[in-house]
């Protein structure tokens, strides 16, 4: 029986909205009921996830979902303490094994660091020379040499070692035609070279990407490329002797910045990319000038010729000045128990937003301690509660057990509200002006000293109100 499906073209990885479908199915029934979401990091510099598609399991375990693709790529979901990752090939109907449900402790859900661990989705009938099977095998025998060799490797720095795992693994797993897998073993080798430090790494960077074709979506790509080039302009700009050199970078000129790194011996895509990069981290390094990283930015999305990262970039800008304060909030879609749904609207008082998971203790804390804050500032401040929880049945339940004075709300798409208030551990909290503009962005908790901050933007803004 066919389950019904969302499906979503994630045109943003090729600047295509051609492909062809990729279908996983299977039969769970530790996740009957459960939201099942896969997804992908589609480029290097940002590494955002990108959606592709999501499901409810049915009430027998029986599930299916698809989306398009144009080439081959690796996908995620996470399960709790799991996240599931198996490479999807265009056109192809996979039937997949999930790891028993494990649900995250109250502390592991609401602490900003933990990792869920990473589990081979299991397939039904892969065997060589299916790529999931291949890919497995290539990394065990990688990581075995890797452990095996570890002395040789990052004690002693053989470089003879090195080589001999190189042409081990090159002779069991010989160069073919599918590009994925070239990339892999390209990439783990080069990934493999860096780590051992004995070259700049900006020479294993002209080896491994100056003159070769971008590929975007690959993880192992995506790593190395990371790995080389982070904070690049940051780094560059320490250096005496650069400084001249980098000039253009710094004053946010992108064309200019590319024509110099394609003089060096980049091509232009992959010049385009590693400015786009440095202007990236450059923004986040709080050691250049905000404003001309974002001018650069901004020049890439105008002059950028790379289409897959020219479709990139609104999403990257999107990120840094989304949530800036003084703009208005991003849109926000909730529901209540009856379901309804509703959004905020602008009034005549304050808004604190509380992003919360009722699995999180820090949550069901700040949520009591904004029990005594409502009281004392109701005529002046709308706390508004927005629960995160997937399951938002079981959410009202513990609401209603709690006897909250608030109306419950849930964000209609918890994953959308979180990407888009940046939200990577609850609870979060943001202010907001009658208006909706961002006023405190993220904003203090409750029991972290927010009322004073408030009282004292509250008194300043009807100070500047009397005085017009």
């Amino acid at each position: 029986m066919l389950r019904p499906f969302l499906l979503f073209i994630f045109s943003c990885l090729t600047g295509s909205i051609f492909g062809q479908m990729v279908t996983i199915r299977g039969l769970s029934s530790d996740y009957a009921g459960r939201s099942i979401q896969f997804y992908t990091f589609s480029e290097p510099v940002s590494h955002e996830p990108t959606r592709l598609a999501e499901t409810v399991v049915g009430k027998d375990g029986v599930f299916e979902l698809s989306f398009l693709a144009d080439q081959t790529i690796e996908i995620y979901t996470d399960l709790e303490r799991y996240r599931g990752s198996m490479v999807a090939e265009p056109g192809t109907t996979y039937q997949i094994t999930l790891p028993p449900y494990s649900p995250r402790t109250s502390r592991e859900a609401g602490s900003p660091y933990f990792e869920p661990e990473l589990f081979w989705l299991g397939i039904k009938g892969a065997k060589a020379p299916e790529l999931n099977f291949l890919v497995r095998n290539f990394l065990s025998d990688y990581n075995r040499e890797l452990a095996t060799h570890t002395s040789d490797l990052y004690q002693r720095r053989s470089e003879d070692t090195l080589r001999a795992i190189v042409s081990r693994l090159d002779k069991n797993y010989p160069t073919g035609k599918n590009r994925y897998f070239n990339a892999l073993k390209s990439y783990s080798f080069g990934k493999l070279e860096y780590s051992l430090g004995l070259k700049e790494p900006e020479q294993i960077g002209i080896k491994y990407f100056a003159r070769k074709e971008p590929y975007l979506t690959h993880p192992a790509y995506q790593h190395l490329f990371n790995a080389i080039y982070s904070n690049y302009l940051t780094q560059k700009s320490q250096v005496i002797g650069k400084m001249e050199a980098i000039s253009p970078a710094l004053k946010g000129n992108f064309r200019e910045f590319v024509e110099q790194l394609v003089r060096s011996g980049y091509s232009t895509e992959t010049a385009e990319l590693l400015a786009v990069k440095s202007f990236y981290d450059g923004y986040f390094s709080n050691k250049l000038d905000k404003k001309m990283m974002l001018k650069g930015l901004k020049e890439a999305t105008a002059q950028c010729s790379y289409e897959p990262l020219k479709n990139a970039l609104p999403g990257m800008l999107f990120k840094i000045t989304s949530l800036q304060e003084g703009t208005i909030a991003p849109a926000l879609s909730l529901k209540n128990l009856k379901a309804e749904t509703s959004s905020l609207k602008p009034g005549n008082k304050f808004i604190y937003l509380a992003f919360f998971n009722r699995n999180s203790k820090e949550s069901r804390e700040e949520l009591d301690s904004l029990l005594s804050l409502d009281k004392k500032l109701n005529t002046i401040l709308t706390v508004v509660p927005v629960s995160l929880d997937v399951d938002f049945q079981e959410a009202a339940q513990w609401w209603k057990l709690k006897k909250y004075p608030w109306e419950l709300k849930g964000a209609i798409h918890p994953d959308k509200a979180s990407a888009d208030y940046q939200i990577k551990t609850t609870p979060v909290f943001y202010l907001l002006s009658p208006e909706l503009k961002l006023v405190l962005s993220p904003a203090l908790s409750p029991t972290h000293n927010f009322e004073s901050l408030f009282l004292k933007i509250y008194r300043e803004t009807r100070f500047k109100q009397q005085k017009r």
